[in-house]
C-alpha cells in the first residue's frame, strides 16, 4: 500500500496516478555510455601505458559519477507518488525529508503543462498547478502530462456533480 493509499479520507478514491517519466535517467545513461567508450577506447588505443591507465581512470569516474546519478535518479523516482482522487491533487516526495503537496479540487484554479520539444518527442512534461492565487505546484517531470491535467479536470467536474439524493441535504 502506498503512502497516498494510506492517507485517503473516507470515501475518497484515486481516479489516477502519474509518475515520473523515465527521463530523470537520461543525464546518467548517457554518461555511463561515454564512460564506458572512453574505459574501451583508452584500452584499445596506441598510447603509452601512463596515458592508456590516465584515460581508463576518467572514464571509470565518469561512470562511477553516472552509477550515483542512476540510483539516485531511482531513488526519486520512487519515493515519488502524484495522485488525482475525487477530492484533491495529492503529489507526495522525499524519503527522509518527505513533502506532501494536497490541494482541494474546487480550490485549483490553473493548470499549466510546460513540454519543450524533447518533452513532446518522449511525452513529458511539467505539470504547473495554481491555487489561491499565490500558491503554484510544479510536478515534473511527469510522464503523460495531458492525460494527468484530463484525469485532473475530470476529477473537477465529477466533484461539481449534482447530488442525486435531494432529501440529503
Amino acid at each position: 500500500m502506498t503512502f497516498i493509499e494510506k492517507n485517503l479520507a473516507n470515501n475518497e478514491k484515486i481516479v489516477y496516478k502519474a509518475q515520473l517519466h523515465w527521463w530523470i535517467y537520461g543525464k546518467s545513461v548517457l554518461l555511463f555510455i561515454l564512460g564506458l567508450i572512453i574505459v574501451i577506447y583508452g584500452s584499445t588505443s596506441g598510447f603509452s601505458p601512463a596515458a592508456k591507465e590516465g584515460v581508463k581512470v576518467v572514464g571509470g569516474l565518469l561512470i562511477l559519477i553516472s552509477i550515483i546519478g542512476l540510483i539516485s535518479a531511482y531513488t526519486r523516482s520512487s519515493s515519488s507518488e502524484f495522485a488525482v482522487t475525487n477530492r484533491r491533487i495529492m503529489m507526495k516526495t522525499g524519503i527522509a525529508n518527505r513533502r506532501l503537496i494536497e490541494l482541494q479540487l474546487n480550490r485549483s484554479e490553473g493548470l499549466v503543462i510546460d513540454q519543450g520539444i524533447i518533452g513532446r518527442i518522449f511525452n513529458y512534461g511539467t505539470i504547473i498547478i495554481r491555487s489561491g492565487g499565490t500558491m503554484e505546484e510544479i510536478f515534473s517531470p511527469v510522464a503523460d502530462p495531458y492525460e494527468f491535467k484530463r484525469q485532473i479536470n475530470n476529477a473537477i467536474e465529477g466533484s461539481f456533480a449534482p447530488i442525486n439524493n435531494p432529501s440529503a441535504i
